[in-house]
């Protein structure tokens, strides 16, 4: 009878609150964010400058440019001229990544300028493309082509280089159609690269609309930046950097990783390597 009524020791930890706390704070993701606003906050404290503000003020700062709407009445262009460019940028590097990858006469054709264009930074494209085209739509979706379409090229070539041979000359010996050949062997055997690939130009093309913004538009979230550098506001600049990174976040997570799982589902899945 006694031990029907037995109690549970009071220092046994509750799991689901221990379990809550591993998905959320305790979290490798969120503890890395936690422990570098800890340390912002100590060098902005032991500094005690305005060239560092503290957490406190940017949070305010973003909490007031949300709040009066002026974020998304500034990132709708931004978002407009990086999906044109990096539109263009994805078709022209997918095109010329499989010439580049079944053709060596291609790949001798394109590699020197392939590599140009990853060798410059995209500063440079976006000074030129500014100078050219100077406030127009044109200025961002040029520098984006020329920025982001050598990295879609580089991973779409390596992806057409790495298909299975003997599978493809298994599907000749057996007359598969050209087309089924198209869905069910080589879109498959691409899709990592081309998803590689899309996040990859994906996020150098957020950078270089940046820049062409800072330099020559009169909207945006790059000319708001530019905005508050004027106006020596340090934590507005901060405060804008970090709304855009958390905009580059939200699709990184709604969007491209579901989209990666959904179309990755057949590959096995790798728990460790080392």
């Amino acid at each position: 009878m006694a031990e029907a009524f037995k109690i549970a020791p009071l220092d046994a930890p509750p799991t689901r609150v221990v379990q809550l706390l591993k998905r959320t704070i305790l979290s490798p993701r969120w503890l890395a964010i936690l422990i570098a606003v800890a340390a912002w906050q100590v060098v902005a404290m032991r500094m005690n400058t305005r060239v560092i503000p503290t957490p406190i003020r940017v949070a305010t700062t973003v909490w007031n440019v949300v709040i009066s709407g002026l974020f998304f009445r500034q990132l709708a262009p931004s978002l407009g001229r990086i999906t044109i460019g990096f539109t263009v940028s994805m078709l022209v590097g997918t095109t010329i990544g499989v010439l580049m990858g079944s053709r060596r006469s291609w790949e001798a054709f394109f590699k020197d300028l392939v590599l140009l264009g990853l060798a410059l930074p995209g500063l440079i494209y976006a000074l030129v493309s500014v100078v050219y085209f100077g406030l127009s739509i044109m200025a961002a979706v040029v520098a984006i082509l020329a920025t982001s379409y050598p990295f879609v090229v580089v991973n779409i070539s390596e992806g057409v280089k790495a298909l299975d041979k003997n599978l493809l000359d298994m599907c000749r010996a057996y007359q598969v159609g050209r087309w089924r050949v198209v869905r069910k062997v080589i879109l498959p055997s691409l899709l990592p690269f081309a998803l590689a690939a899309f996040r990859v130009g994906f996020a150098i093309a957020w950078k270089v609309c940046t820049l062409v913004e800072v330099f020559g538009t009169t909207n945006g979230v790059g000319y708001m930046i530019r905005s508050s550098f004027d106006s020596f506001s340090v934590h507005g600049i901060v405060a804008w950097a970090l709304l855009f990174g958390a905009v580059m976040l939200t699709i990184e997570y709604s969007i491209l990783l579901p989209a990666e799982r959904h179309f990755a589902r057949w590959r096995p899945k790798v728990e460790k390597v080392i």
